[in-house]
């Protein structure tokens, strides 16, 4: 095997585990957006004045933005991984 050769293999096991961690961290985001959207609804019906479907959706919008934020930052880490 040249040097060349476990190069390729060194690359080819980085990769494999770059992907790995992006499934990883998609599936983490999938759930926690799932479970966000749950608790959403819960809230929504336990409304009892319109009122309240103000001040639900924008706690939840802060919320989500703020995985969106952590999540962005996250992913964009896992590209600069090598």
């Amino acid at each position: 095997m040249t040097d060349n050769d476990s190069k390729k293999g060194t690359d080819s096991s980085s990769a494999t585990s770059n992907l790995r961690a992006y499934q990883t961290k998609l599936l983490e985001m999938a759930q926690a957006n799932m479970q966000l959207a749950f608790e959403f609804a819960q809230r929504l019906a336990t409304i009892r004045s319109p009122v309240e479907i103000l001040s639900v959706i924008a706690e939840f919008t802060s919320k989500r933005i703020a995985m969106f934020q952590k999540y962005s930052i996250e992913m964009a880490e896992l590209g600069t991984k090598r």
